[in-house]
């Protein structure tokens, strides 16, 4: 039961705006922004419960990548983020990976703005499937050593 009544200023800008997201979605400009301030308290609740698991913060990047099994499967991929603790990379749908101590992927790329190739071996971590047919399939991997050279790269880039 909706019991309060508020009322506040804003732009005709921002009202013109919010009355074309009205008719759009067929709704009265009152619900309109009932939705959007219950969208944005629950994006807020989520971020106050989410806790950062990870050691290392990350940097996003999308640059090209070759993924490959140990069976030397090889696909395509993108390489969404970036740690020194590990990598988010998109591969093809059918790239077969499992999440585990037990297997190993090795991931080919070059950081942004460098033409050198870095070859990382990571152990897979969080695997997620696409939620669409023929997405691409997420994963969350490790890095197995560091103190190489690709490592240092990767460092470097995380601290500009």
């Amino acid at each position: 039961m909706k019991n309060t009544v508020i009322c506040f200023r804003i732009t005709n800008e921002l009202r013109g705006a919010l009355k074309r997201i009205s008719e759009t979605d067929r709704r009265s400009l009152s619900s309109t922004i009932e939705n959007i301030l219950h969208a944005h308290l629950d994006e807020r609740r989520l971020g106050e419960t989410t806790e950062e698991k990870r050691r290392h913060p990350r940097k996003t990047i999308l640059v090209p990548a070759l993924v490959s099994t140990p069976d030397g499967t090889v696909r395509a991929g993108v390489v969404s983020d970036v740690s020194l603790g590990g990598i988010c990379v998109a591969a093809a749908p059918d790239f077969p990976c499992a999440a585990g101590e037990d297997f190993r992927i090795s991931v080919v790329f070059s950081m942004p703005k460098s033409d050198t190739p870095l070859a990382i071996r990571c152990i897979p971590r969080h695997v997620e499937p696409g939620a669409q047919p023929g997405a691409q399939v997420r994963i969350g991997a490790s890095f197995i050593e560091d103190g190489c050279r690709e490592y240092e790269v990767i460092r470097r880039h995380l601290m500009n």
